[in-house]
């Protein structure tokens, strides 16, 4: 999965926006999950005001919605 396609699933599932960074981050968290890692810190700004936020992702649930 590329970083696009991940800035893309943040916005419209979490509606997060992402810079490229936080995407490599997530990228490589997502390539190293191992079964003791069930969330993910992620940190961006609120889709609608731009407020910064951090908020916490199901990675079963965020890689459900990638595939």
């Amino acid at each position: 999965m590329d970083g696009e396609e991940i800035r893309k699933r943040m916005l419209d599932h979490y509606g997060i926006r992402v810079e490229l960074e936080m995407t490599e981050y997530v990228a490589r968290r997502l390539g190293e999950a191992g079964a003791a890692l069930r969330e993910l810190p992620v940190m961006g700004g609120e889709a609608r005001t731009g407020m910064p936020i951090r908020k916490m992702i199901d990675l079963a649930h965020f890689q459900q919605a990638v595939s």
